[in-house]
């Protein structure tokens, strides 16, 4: 199950230098406002609560959804992989 965007509620991170909406929970992607872009963010194996790898649809090992105003750096492959210190909450 999928929850709108709207009726969700986000914190602020950073991602690699970039501030983005996170939630730990499945977004409806059609529910995005038009000029945002969508991504969903994978944890690893060994560490669930470690992200590692955003990418524009994560089906195993979930870890949220990230919803920002800019392009993330995507790599030709789709995805964008995190080192410990690329995924930051803010404002806490």
């Amino acid at each position: 199950m999928r929850t709108k965007y709207e009726d969700a509620y986000g914190e602020i991170v950073s991602v690699k230098g970039i501030e983005c909406e996170f939630f730990d929970i499945r977004i409806d992607r059609s529910s995005i406002p038009e000029g945002k872009f969508f991504y969903e963010v994978r944890h690893a194996d060994e560490d669930w609560g470690f992200p590692c790898q955003v990418k524009e649809g994560i089906l195993v090992n979930f870890y949220g959804t990230l919803v920002s105003d800019v392009e993330l750096p995507l790599d030709e492959r789709g995805s964008l992989e995190l080192e410990e210190d690329d995924f930051e909450y803010l404002y806490v």
